[in-house]
Formats: C-alpha cells, sequence, structure tokens
C-alpha cells in the first residue's frame, strides 16, 4: 500500500505548521512506515533536519522532533508516479493554498482524501466530488462529509497519572497571558501532570490541540461550555463525561482568579456568581479534594486509558485509512 501525504503551499500563512496536518503524519508515518511519502516534505517534523522549533506556531510543542529519516523518503518523480497511478491513496493532508498536483490527482486511479484542517464551518464543494472529505470544524451533518480531529503521539501520553499531585488547578489559564510562562515542552506538561484539573476552552475553532495535552497529562479538563459544542465537532474526546465531570467540579474554578477567561468564555450568572463567593474562602486542597472524592482519581485513571486507547496519532491515522480502504 503506497500513501502520497501532500501539504498545500499557502505563502500568506505566518506559520508553516499545521496541528491536525502534522498529527495524520505522524500517526501515517508510525503506522505504515516506509509506504508513505510526505511531499513537498514536512522538514520542521523531522529530527535529523535542521530547525527552529519555536518559530512555529505552538512553541514545537507535542507533535514535533519525533519523526526520523527525513532524506531517505523516495520524493523524485511525484508527478510521474501520480500520472503511473503508483499511489494507492493520495491525501492532501491541508487544503488551504496552493493545491499540488490536483489535475493529475482527479484523474488518476488513486483514491482521494481531502483534509480541511480549517478553523472555520467553510466547504470546499468542489473537492467533495472528488474523494472523501474530512473536515475538523464541522458544524452540521453533511452528505459525503466526515468528521475529523486532532490527535497526541503515543509518545506524549504519560503511563500513569501522579495520584498526589501539586496542583488543584493547573496554573496556566486560557486566555490569561500572563499564566504561559512554559517556555518549554517538559516543563509545560509537567504542569499539567502536576494538576488535578485543568481548565480548556474552545479557540477560533472548537477542537484545540490542548483539550489532547491535558488528557495526555493525566489532568481532567474543565472544558467551559462544552455542552455547545457542535455535535460533529471534536468527535473523538468524551464530550459526555468531560461535560459531567464539568458540571461536577466547576466550582473549584471559582477558589482561584481567572476571571478574564470566565467573563469572556463563560458568561453565565450561576457561574460567575460562583466565582465572586469562592474567591473570599480558603483554596480546597489536593488531600481534601481526593478524600471527599475518591472518585477523581478514577476518572483520571479512566480518560488516561481512553487517551491512549482512542486520541493518538496513530488512531486517527487507522481513521483516515481504512474509510479510503472501503471506497
Amino acid at each position: 500500500m503506497k500513501i502520497l501525504y501532500l501539504k498545500t503551499i499557502d505563502k500568506d500563512l505566518k506559520h508553516i505548521n499545521d496541528f491536525l496536518h502534522d498529527a495524520l503524519l505522524i500517526g501515517l508515518r508510525t503506522k505504515f512506515g516506509e509506504d508513505v511519502i510526505d511531499f513537498p516534505g514536512a522538514t520542521y517534523m523531522y529530527k535529523d533536519q535542521n530547525k527552529n522549533l519555536t518559530q512555529l506556531w505552538g512553541g514545537g510543542f507535542s507533535l514535533y522532533n519525533i519523526l526520523d529519516n527525513f532524506n531517505q523518503i523516495d520524493r523524485s518523480d511525484i508527478k510521474t508516479k501520480i500520472k503511473k497511478n503508483f499511489f494507492d491513496f493520495i491525501i492532501y493532508g491541508s487544503i488551504r493554498g496552493k493545491i499540488l498536483f490536483y489535475n493529475e490527482a482527479i484523474n488518476s486511479k488513486s483514491k482521494l482524501a481531502f483534509i480541511d484542517t480549517s478553523d472555520d464551518p467553510y466547504i470546499d464543494e468542489k473537492k467533495i466530488r472528488e474523494g472523501i472529505y474530512f473536515k475538523r470544524e464541522l458544524y452540521e451533518h453533511k452528505k459525503n462529509i466526515l468528521p475529523i480531529s486532532f490527535a497526541i503521539p503515543s509518545q506524549k501520553i504519560i503511563r500513569e497519572i501522579k495520584i498526589k499531585p501539586q496542583n488543584v488547578l493547573s496554573p496556566l489559564i486560557p486566555g490569561k497571558k500572563k499564566t504561559y510562562i512554559y517556555k518549554d515542552e517538559i516543563s509545560y506538561y509537567k504542569m499539567y501532570e502536576n494538576s488535578l484539573f485543568s481548565i480548556t476552552t474552545r479557540k477560533t475553532g472548537w477542537d484545540c490541540l490542548r483539550h489532547y495535552e491535558i488528557l495526555a497529562s493525566g489532568s481532567l479538563p474543565l472544558f467551559l461550555d462544552l455542552k455547545y459544542c457542535p455535535k460533529f465537532v471534536c468527535t473523538t474526546l468524551p464530550k459526555d463525561k468531560l461535560e459531567k465531570i464539568f458540571n461536577k467540579f466547576q466550582w473549584i474554578i471559582g477558589f482561584y482568579n481567572p476571571f478574564k477567561i470566565l467573563k469572556k468564555r463563560n458568561r453565565n450568572f450561576e457561574n460567575f456568581l460562583n466565582y465572586l463567593v469562592n474567591i473570599f474562602k480558603k483554596r480546597v486542597s489536593v488531600e481534601e479534594l481526593n478524600y471527599k472524592y475518591p472518585e477523581i482519581n478514577e476518572l483520571r485513571n479512566d480518560l488516561l486509558l481512553n487517551t491512549k486507547k482512542f486520541l493518538t496519532c496513530e488512531k486517527l491515522a487507522e481513521y483516515v485509512v481504512n474509510k479510503l480502504i472501503k471506497i
């Protein structure tokens, strides 16, 4: 089985990396190895290429310095190979920008997949007719369009939870810039691993790599406004479980002071009142919470196992390839 994985060229983009494109590439190369050729070649994904990870969106955390042997991949005569039907599958890993070899691909016998990684709900109707169309921010069911979500490399998932972490709530508060103090990946992940709960929320789109980083670290996400997330977005996340966790433990947020995030993302009188009441109380400790709510660590273990089973880059690659096999 030969797979060509293409990345669009968009000179207008400030950052060259794309989280969904990159997560899928990791999964494909890990799962199918030398059968996968990425073109023109995402050099920033490979350990043996010179690069500055700090210039990548997200600071180069989570998805980078994982792949090996960039120069051992044969990227020669791609157009000719497409014309000669060398590839079983051609996957466009991100479709905004200049599409490479489009005419050759649609006229070949290869099965095609288009990954729409964008934050908005726009659909490229033309490409739906040419192959399988995967949409990250899929706000409503549409014929011939499948949902797709971010994933996390299995290497980034901790083996077991830390039973007695340092923090009740992780110090990083989304939207509160002064808490963005983690300059390297190790300290960033340790921060989540050392926290029972962590706040997360949507960014421009609902799907966000931070959700998966928190879960991979064994922390329980307090996902603001998750109940409003469209059914066909973040489909691999255990949204029912996360909603129950939020409903039961959202009061913890009020002991801290993420005023900015509460004001902007969670405009709810009950939650705001809870914030005002709890801000003057003594903060609850990790020991007190674990004693009063022994199910916390059970939930953490359950979600960690779920992450290992369903939220990895390999699982993402299996999902896309299995859909291609069936057409």
